[in-house]
């Protein structure tokens, strides 16, 4: 398991993203009334034409495509 996720770099499998390495820039949680933790998101960043473009990933996508 991944332990401190801000920094890791990785890249998706598609063929439209191909090449493109995004980077996780924070984590977004989601908690319930009773306070449990419902959904975890991360805030990824990658260049696209010289902009800065922002997503939201889940975790199971930055696994796949960790760069070592």
């Amino acid at each position: 398991m991944i332990t401190g996720w801000i920094g890791i770099r990785f890249t998706k499998r598609s063929k439209a993203n191909k090449g493109r390495v995004y980077t996780v820039v924070d984590e977004l949680t989601t908690t319930n009334r009773a306070g449990a933790i419902v959904k975890v998101e991360f805030l990824c960043e990658h260049s696209f034409l010289g902009q800065k473009v922002n997503s939201k990933e889940c975790a199971t996508t930055i696994k796949m495509g960790l760069i070592e």
